[in-house]
């Protein structure tokens, strides 16, 4: 089981995520799992169980020493690990430069850009075919 799959079922009243128990439970778990597959992808397979980078980003940082999510006694190295131990499971076709990460971040932009004017566009072409309905109407009124 995952470090997401072990939240939500801790944070859910039932078995649906909608039933998530507060705000900041739902919150946290939506930015990670966001994080989760926009670094590793969609397919669990391809996913690490955990990746303290992304929690940490989701929980923004440690607080009073603790990370939200671990209980209150969970000091922040028992969650990061020492020195000594390995900090996260990455698998080594996900290691990128930060050149590759930045030309992803652009054609990031550039899809939600796309989107964005795709959706302006639709709003548009529905005002008009709802003026255009409208007036149909009235001429088919008027004729009869």
């Amino acid at each position: 089981m995952s470090q997401l799959e072990l939240f939500s079922h801790v944070h859910k009243t039932n078995n649906r995520l909608e039933d998530i128990i507060d705000k900041k439970s739902k919150r946290v778990h939506d930015k990670y799992k966001a994080s989760i597959e926009f670094n590793y992808g969609t397919d669990r397979d391809d996913q690490p169980e955990f990746d303290p980078d992304s929690w940490i980003n989701a929980v923004n940082g440690p607080s009073k020493g603790c990370i939200y999510g671990f209980g209150p006694r969970q000091p922040v190295s028992h969650v990061l690990g020492t020195p000594a131990s390995p900090r996260r499971s990455i698998l080594a076709h996900d290691i990128m430069s930060n050149e590759d990460v930045n030309k992803l971040k652009s054609e990031l932009a550039s899809a939600q850009n796309t989107i964005e004017e795709n959706n302006e566009r639709i709003d548009n072409l529905t005002v008009r075919l709802e003026r255009v309905e409208r007036n149909h109407k009235v001429e088919l009124r008027d004729t009869v």
